[in-house]
């Protein structure tokens, strides 16, 4: 279970990296947060996390065409020039799964059984189920068959809503980006029922970040375009 940390407010601000502010949100006395990202990263996850924690922090989107995650200002940060990357204080970390552990270890309030749970289900995500779904397809429905199984035993991954959910739904929410032809009659949803159902209430979460429930809404209505081609990931970029 996550469990929230008392704020008055989520997110403080979005800005560039030059520090150009873009959206003004609830200011806050305390220092916020910064999660480093772009919209087609990893760094929902990241966000997602702290929406549910309820953990004030400030989104700094980079500009990769203009190389900002390249300066040396966020090489500091991240030496490898990737995102996302996130500053806690003076900690700075980097790796999505990292920064969700780390997240969910300083602001969760878990048990230590619960934590290693999160540990198990972040590194499942991060590594065997992320490879299942882009590297090595082949894989695929052994995972989502067996994800299938236990879903339908278990509303939640742990049987109430927890940071496990967000680090897997994130990778299954993404599928419909990456595959939405997977997501017709007879496909995905009437092949992983429990799986499809555990999406769907998944993006029903007001924390859940809007380009999942866009890719959700669409594959819902039908609206997903059949052997469209180009770039699965042009859905990220239209939404925050």
């Amino acid at each position: 279970m996550i469990a929230s940390t008392s704020s008055s407010a989520r997110c403080l601000r979005k800005v560039d990296l030059h520090g150009t502010r873009r959206i003004k949100m609830t200011s806050l006395q305390t220092q916020a947060i910064k999660v480093y990202t772009n919209p087609g990263s990893r760094g929902k996850i990241a966000e997602w996390a702290l929406a549910e924690l309820n953990v004030p922090y400030e989104t700094v989107l980079l500009d990769m065409r203009r190389g900002e995650h390249k300066t040396p200002q966020y090489l500091a940060i991240n030496p490898f020039g990737k995102v996302p990357a996130l500053e806690d204080g003076d900690l700075k970390l980097f790796e999505s799964g990292a920064i969700l552990l780390h997240l969910t270890n300083k602001y969760g309030k878990l048990s230590t059984d619960q934590l290693a749970k999160a540990f198990q289900w972040t590194l499942f995500a991060n590594s065997t189920l992320s490879e299942a779904f882009f590297s090595n397809r082949s894989a695929m429905p052994t995972m989502l068959s067996t994800l299938n199984t236990l879903l339908s035993k278990s509303e939640y991954l742990e049987g109430e809503f927890s940071v496990s959910d967000v680090a897997v739904g994130s990778y299954l929410l993404y599928l419909p980006l990456f595959y939405p032809d997977m997501f017709v009659p007879g496909g995905f949803p009437d092949k992983y029922p429990a799986v499809w159902a555990y999406m769907l209430k998944l993006a029903e979460r007001p924390t859940c970040p809007a380009p999942y429930k866009e890719a959700i809404k669409q594959a819902t209505d039908g609206l997903a375009p059949s052997g469209s081609g180009g770039n699965p990931l042009s859905n990220l970029f239209k939404k925050r």
